[in-house]
This record gives structure tokens, C-alpha cells and sequence, in this order.
């Protein structure tokens, strides 16, 4: 148990290393869609899909929505192991 925390918390860390990078390059600077958009003057569409939740417009909110998402998923990720555990348990006791 004492590993995977120390997993859990190197990802997180290397998460929030990565975010900054991130929204330093990515909140003013066009990526390349965009930049070719531009250029040829096209106007961008309204999305056909908006997810339930946001990243956000600041840093924080940023942290604080990819921490729930890393959570999320790997609470769900557990849950499918554990389940799939159960079921072969009970396969091999047959």
C-alpha cells in the first residue's frame, strides 16, 4: 500500500509540474488549428459536445478539476480491479 501512495503521489507532483507548463504556452499562445484558422480567416463553430465540467480560467481551478478527474478514474479504475478480483475468486471456488 505504501508504494502505490508514493506512486499516486509522484504522479500527482509531475501533474502539477506539467500544468504549469501548460497553461503558460497554452492560455495566450495559438496551437496550430488555430493559428491555420486564423490565417485563412475562418471563424470557429460552437462546439457540438461541452462537457459537464471545466478546466477553468485560472491556475487553480486548472489543479483543482485535474485532481478530481485523476481521482475519479482511478477510484473507477480500482473499483473494475476489485470487482474483477471478486469474480474470479468466486470462479476458482467452483
Amino acid at each position: 500500500m505504501r508504494r502505490e501512495i508514493s506512486v499516486i503521489t509522484i504522479i500527482l507532483i509531475i501533474f502539477t509540474i506539467g500544468a504549469v507548463g501548460y497553461w503558460i504556452f497554452s492560455s495566450e499562445l495559438p496551437d496550430g488549428l488555430e493559428r491555420t484558422m486564423e490565417d485563412a480567416g475562418v471563424e470557429e463553430q460552437e462546439p457540438v459536445y461541452t462537457a459537464p465540467l471545466s478546466y477553468g480560467n485560472d491556475y487553480f481551478s486548472y489543479i483543482l478539476m485535474g485532481a478530481v478527474g485523476f481521482f475519479t478514474i482511478l477510484a473507477v479504475t480500482f473499483l473494475i480491479i476489485k470487482a474483477l478480483a471478486k469474480k474470479n475468486e468466486t470462479r476458482e471456488h467452483r
